[in-house]
C-alpha cells in the first residue's frame, strides 16, 4: 500500500494534542486513575486534582469523567479560570453552558409596617424553545430554576441534571478573583451536605488546580476539608511517556526505535505538553523529509525546536550554574545532574545525596556535603531550584528537561 503523508499528517495532529488535553491518546496512569474515579463516583464528595502545570490533569479529569458518564450517565461542563474571571463572568458561562437563559426579575413589595415599597430580586435560570420572530411571546419553557441566589440556582441545576462542574487552572483565581473563589468553596461545601436529597445524581464540584489552592479552599470554607478529596497529580513517569510517543507514530504509521522513543521520553521529562509536542515535530520532521521512518536527526531537531524559544536564557544559566573548567567536577554539578537524571519531580536531601555520592563514588559522605550547593543553586544568582521542607525541585520544569539534554556537560571528571 502507498504511504499517504498527508494521512500521517492528519493522524500526528490527532494523536498528538500538545496544546490542549489528551483526549485519543491518554495513556492509563494505573492506581491514581483508578482512585480518582472512585472519588468521582462517591456521592456527595466534591474533588480537586492539583499538581504542577504540564502534569496532565485537565487529561485525567476528562478521562475520567467520560468513565463515569458510561456508568452513571452523568454529564460534565467545564469551565477555565483566567485572571479576568469574575463571580458575573462566571455564571454567564455556566448559565451559557448549561444552555439555560438567565433573567432577573424586580417584583415591587409593599412594605406593611410603613408606607414605602422595595424591589425584589427573582433570579430565572429557564430552558426554553424559542419560535418564530416574536421570540419572547413564542417561547415554551421546558425547564425552568428560581431563586434568589445563582449559586443556590446553580447546584439545584447541577443536581437535578446530574451533572459535574469542573473548574480548571483555579490558580488563577487571585487578588480580586476571592470573591469567587469563596462563592465556589460554599457551593462546594453545600453540595456536600445537600447530596442526600439527591439519590440519583452524582453532581459535585471538581476543582483542578496546583497545591496552594487546597489551602486556599480550606481557609475560605474551613468545614470543606472534610468534603474535598485532595488528590496530587505528577509529571509522567518515563513508561507513560514512552506509550504516548509509541501510540502516535504507529496510529501516524511512522516507525521509530525503541531508543528513539526512549530517548524522546526521557528529555521530555514527564511534562505531558512536551511529550506530545516532541512525538508530533519528530512526526512532522518525517513527513516533510518523505520518510515512514523516524530518523535520530528528526528527534535531534525536534528537541533543539522545542528549546529554541528559551535556549539562549537556558543556556546562559546551566553555563552560570556548572563549573567552567575541565579539571575538576563541583558538588552544584552533581546535584544539577542527579536531580535532572531523576523522573521524580521532588526530591528529598537524602535522595539527592544518594544519588550524588553514586557518581562520586563515595558512600560515606554526609548531608551537609550537598547543602551548600543547594542553597546556592535556590540563591537569587542562579534561582534553579526551590525547596519545600524537606523537598527540593526544579523552579521551571523546562529547564530541568534542557539539563537532561546537556547533562553530559555537567560531568567534566568522574571523581572529586
Amino acid at each position: 500500500m502507498t504511504w499517504d503523508s498527508s494521512k500521517t499528517e492528519y493522524e500526528l495532529t490527532k494523536w498528538f494534542t500538545p496544546s490542549k488535553p489528551a483526549t485519543n491518546n491518554y495513556v492509563d496512569r494505573g492506581p491514581l486513575d483508578r482512585t480518582i474515579f472512585r472519588e468521582f463516583a462517591q456521592q456527595g464528595r466534591q474533588v480537586l486534582v492539583y499538581g504542577p502545570t504540564g502534569a496532565g490533569k485537565t487529561s485525567m479529569v476528562l478521562d475520567n469523567l467520560e468513565k463515569l458518564k458510561t456508568r452513571y450517565q452523568t454529564k460534565s461542563i467545564r469551565v477555565t479560570m483566567t485572571n479576568t474571571t469574575t463571580v458575573e463572568s462566571f455564571i454567564a458561562e455556566v448559565a451559557y453552558k448549561l444552555q439555560l437563559t438567565r433573567m432577573v426579575q424586580s417584583v415591587e413589595t409593599k412594605e406593611t409596617s410603613v408606607n414605602t415599597s422595595a424591589a425584589l430580586k427573582i433570579i430565572n435560570w429557564v430552558s426554553a424553545n424559542l419560535g418564530g420572530q416574536k421570540k419572547q411571546i413564542q417561547q415554551d419553557i421546558r425547564e425552568q430554576y428560581t431563586g434568589p441566589d445563582d449559586f443556590t440556582i446553580l447546584e439545584e441545576a447541577l443536581f437535578k441534571r446530574n451533572t459535574i462542574l469542573v473548574v480548571d487552572d483555579m490558580e488563577n483565581l487571585t487578588g480580586t478573583a476571592d470573591e469567587l473563589r469563596i462563592r465556589l468553596a460554599e457551593i462546594a461545601k453545600n453540595m456536600s451536605d445537600d447530596a442526600v436529597n439527591y439519590e440519583q445524581s452524582y453532581a459535585k464540584i471538581v476543582f483542578v488546580g496546583i497545591a496552594t489552592t487546597a489551602e486556599q479552599l480550606w481557609h475560605d470554607v474551613e468545614s470543606l476539608k472534610s468534603r474535598l478529596a485532595t488528590i496530587s497529580v505528577p509529571y509522567l513517569n518515563a513508561h507513560e511517556s514512552q506509550k504516548i510517543i509509541q501510540t502516535g507514530w504507529q496510529q501516524a504509521q511512522l516507525s521509530g526505535s525503541i531508543k528513539q522513543v526512549e530517548k524522546t521520553a526521557y528529555i521530555a521529562s514527564g511534562i505531558g505538553k512536551v511529550v506530545h509536542e516532541l512525538g508530533q515535530k519528530t512526526g512532522y520532521a518525517a513527513v516533510d523529509d518523505g520518510s515512514q521512518v523516524i530518523r535520530d536527526r528528526y528527534t535531534e531537531d525536534a528537541i533543539h525546536e522545542v528549546f529554541e524559544v528559551n535556549e539562549l536564557d537556558y543556556e546562559e544559566q546551566l553555563n552560570k550554574a556548572k563549573n567552567k573548567t575541565s579539571t575538576k567536577t563541583t558538588v552544584r554539578n552533581y546535584v544539577l545532574y542527579a536531580m535532572a537524571n531523576d523522573d521524580r519531580t521532588k526530591m528529598t536531601i537524602q535522595d539527592i545525596l544518594r544519588a550524588v555520592n553514586e557518581l562520586r563514588d563515595a558512600d560515606d559522605k554526609k548531608a551537609n556535603t550537598i547543602s551548600p550547593a543547594l542553597t546556592q543553586l535556590k540563591s537569587a544568582k542562579f534561582d534553579i531550584l526551590s525547596n519545600d521542607r524537606n523537598s527540593w525541585q526544579f523552579k521551571d520544569p523546562m529547564f530541568k528537561a534542557y539539563v537532561r539534554e546537556h547533562k553530559d556537560e555537567l560531568l567534566l571528571k568522574k571523581n572529586d
